[in-house]
């Protein structure tokens, strides 16, 4: 008698869902694709219409000055300008709120405007120098170095962002407050140790050019330059 043979064994049970799925997100990705070359098409037509449109038109730029004048006034020969520092100084403004006490935190606004800034800075003539001298060398003791205000901010290179916490929307009002505080910060950033450190030597050099100048009778003497700060008392 023979034996009759092993049926295969049955296939897996198809899956109903999973073909519906995959439908579902070829109908999603496909307009996505199709949208993607779309617009691919439109930008490369959009930038040959703007260069046949450059080459057929002319292009005249007009800018314009208008002042009012607020007042002019006479230093009355009080400065000596003697240092000059160019930075990239960056200055941000940060709006947190919270609610209940601290409780519930609502985000943070963060703005940042950075500039090439100029600090100029100044000695004053009608202060008190001080002038020691001995065989071959003098010691000059003069006023301390002070920022010219307000500092001067290149523009051309300023860079602004600006990007609201996410219960926040107030991305534009906290950058608007920040370019208003921006001259007054800098102004206070100008005296900062950090920045008349850094000018000192400079300036030194340039008060022994000064007094080289203007007083021939130190010719060929060593001098020493020391600015008010830098001693405790203004005698030596």
């Amino acid at each position: 008698m023979s034996e009759s043979p092993t049926p295969p064994p049955a296939p897996p049970p198809r899956r109903r869902g999973a073909g519906w799925l995959f439908g579902v997100i070829g109908l999603a990705i496909f307009p996505l694709i199709g949208t993607a070359f779309l617009l691919h098409g439109v930008n490369d037509a959009i930038r040959e219409w703007r260069s046949w449109l450059a080459a057929i038109t002319q292009q005249r730029v007009r800018t314009t000055f208008q002042e009012e004048v607020s007042r002019v006034v006479s230093t009355q020969g009080e400065t000596l300008e003697v240092a000059v520092l160019e930075t990239n100084e960056t200055v941000t403004r940060y709006d947190m709120r919270t609610l209940l006490d601290d409780l519930l935190y609502l985000g943070t606004t963060v703005s940042e405007i950075r500039v090439p800034v100029v600090f100029r800075y100044q000695i004053r003539l009608s202060e008190e120098w001080k002038l020691t001298q001995q065989p071959g060398r003098a010691r000059l003791i003069c006023p301390a170095l002070h920022a010219a205000k307000p500092p001067a901010l290149r523009t051309e290179g300023m860079e602004k962002k600006s990007e609201a916490g996410w219960l926040r929307f107030n991305a534009a009002e906290n950058l608007a407050a920040l370019e208003r505080e921006l001259t007054p910060a800098l102004e206070k950033r100008a005296d900062h140790a950090s920045h008349v450190s850094r000018v000192r030597e400079a300036a030194r050099s340039s008060v022994k050019a000064f007094v080289r100048r203007w007083m021939p009778s130190l010719a060929g003497q060593e001098i020493e330059v020391r600015f008010a700060d830098e001693v405790s008392s203004p005698t030596p």
